[in-house]
């Protein structure tokens, strides 16, 4: 695909940097939060924080997606994702506590941006 490109309904594809004609997509078209793994919903949550300059942590993301898995399935996929690079944490102090709080790393922010844009979580 070249730079610049965008489909007949006037959406670029995820990644693509265009400066004309690029749209944000309606609700009506936005696709379904249920279809997203566990790893991606992980990733969501995190960059919505980042984007919101909200500090998160694990024991939130927990509370935030006690809908969608558990503490231990959540806790097993940070690991996961820390291991692959596609997450990192640095240590913070959030009110009178110290927490390892989470942000997308460099290289999985592209993606990740591109799934928030066109995703809206459910709950």
């Amino acid at each position: 695909m070249e730079e610049g490109f965008i489909d007949q309904f006037g959406i670029a594809p995820i990644g693509l940097r265009c400066t004309e004609g690029v749209r944000e997509m309606k609700e009506s078209e936005r696709k379904d939060w249920e279809v997203l793994s566990i790893d991606l919903k992980i990733c969501y949550r995190i960059y919505e924080a980042q984007k919101k300059k909200e500090p998160i942590w694990l024991g939130k993301l927990v509370e935030v997606l006690k809908n969608d898995a558990s503490k231990a399935t959540i806790s097993k996929t940070v690991d996961k994702l820390f291991d692959l690079g596609a997450i990192d944490g640095e240590w913070k102090r959030v009110g009178d506590k110290w927490m390892r709080t989470l942000y997308i790393a460099g290289e999985a922010e592209s993606l990740i941006k591109g799934i928030y844009r066109y995703t809206k979580p459910t709950s």
